[in-house]
């Protein structure tokens, strides 16, 4: 007997697994979370993403201390300089995002290193505004469960650098053919400069462009220096702070950290047909005319042609004159017709000989 004023509807029925499933998925979710403050990330739904579309994964696990402290700075000034500041999510930068899709401009990241190292570890690209809530909340649960100097080195063993490259690691071998120990102030702007699109722009070699926004990480990096905005990271091992570029006069204080140069206006799309001559204008009925000429087709001759005759009184055609072959063996020939030869007249006995 079904039904019933107790009984369950199909609807309750299934609403009641979905419930249990989400808070399956959830706790499974965070034990995983808890498991990776010791344990190394086994791999990410983007590295597998990106085997199933024909790319050749590229990753080598890095321990933090075995990574430039340059690079640390780096991705600091590239990607969140409030990274020591704020608890996984930057209200702040929020706020600006919102101040300025609301005004017209350009949509700006307001993706902590935190919500970027959530999303590549527990989640995937694309997703919409659900996924962003769950960036956001691993991010405040990675944040305070790891530690600042965890969620770092997760992020630089997981981001993504092209061509099937994560990890800064895989990274500096393919691109500078060296360990990510040995990474120069240059080489770690560079290789953060590119995070943002790193399957669109490059390192080796970079464009103008990245060249442009590498120069001004290097003088963003020494504000994260040496303001301590990276201590988080570093603790009582915090590296010196960065001299100032040669030749350049030292900033004054406080160090104002400087803007990143706006992205470049994408490639214009191909240009489309061009545009046809309207049929009021009076060049239609040459181009018509033009194409009928050519499209008609040329007659074919089915009769021999008439051999040429000449009138009775036209004059003979003189006949090529006869060339006489020199008696000498060599020297210059006369090809003068025989009669102008025979008109010459004989030189004078006192004439001297030619």
């Amino acid at each position: 007997m079904t039904g019933g004023a107790g009984g369950k509807g199909p609807v309750r029925v299934w609403l009641g697994r979905l419930v249990k499933l989400i808070a399956g998925l959830f706790v499974a979710v965070h034990l995983y979370a808890a498991a990776l403050i010791f344990l190394p990330v086994p791999g990410t739904i983007l590295m597998v993403q990106r085997a199933a579309g024909g790319e050749t994964i590229r990753r080598n696990l890095t321990p933090l201390e075995d990574m430039s402290p340059h690079l640390v700075s780096a991705v600091i000034a590239a990607e969140d300089t409030r990274f020591c500041g704020h608890h996984g999510i930057d209200p702040e930068a929020i706020e600006k995002a919102i101040d300025e899709y609301q005004r017209g401009k350009k949509a700006r990241g307001a993706s902590t290193i935190t919500q970027q190292t959530a999303k590549n570890v527990f989640f995937w690209n694309g997703g919409g505004a659900p996924r962003k809530a769950g960036d956001m909340w691993m991010a405040t649960f990675i944040d305070y469960a790891w530690g600042k100097r965890r969620v770092m080195e997760v992020y630089l063993n997981v981001a993504e650098w092209g061509d099937g490259i994560f990890g800064a690691e895989a990274a500096a071998q393919a691109r500078f053919g060296k360990s990510a120990a040995v990474l120069t102030e240059r080489e770690a702007a560079l290789l953060a400069a590119v995070l943002p699109s790193p399957n669109r722009w490059r390192v080796d070699p970079p464009g103008p462009y990245v060249s442009s926004r590498a120069g001004t990480l290097q003088a963003r990096m020494r504000v994260v220096r040496n303001q301590g905005l990276d201590a988080c990271v570093f603790g009582d091992k915090r590296p010196a702070p960065l001299p100032p570029v040669k030749g350049a006069p030292a900033p004054p204080p406080p160090e104002v950290m400087p803007d990143l140069p706006p992205e470049p206006a994408p490639l214009p799309e191909e240009a489309g047909p061009e545009p046809q001559v309207g049929r009021d204008d009076p060049l239609n009925d040459v181009l018509d005319a033009a194409d009928e000429s050519f499209s008609r087709p040329v007659p074919e001759v089915t009769e021999e042609p008439e051999p040429l005759t000449l009138p009775e009184d036209a004059p003979d055609l003189p006949s090529a004159p006869e060339m006489q072959a020199p008696d000498e063996p060599s020297g210059p020939v006369d090809l003068r017709p025989r009669e102008d030869i025979a008109s010459d007249p004989e030189p004078a006995a006192d004439d001297p000989p030619l």
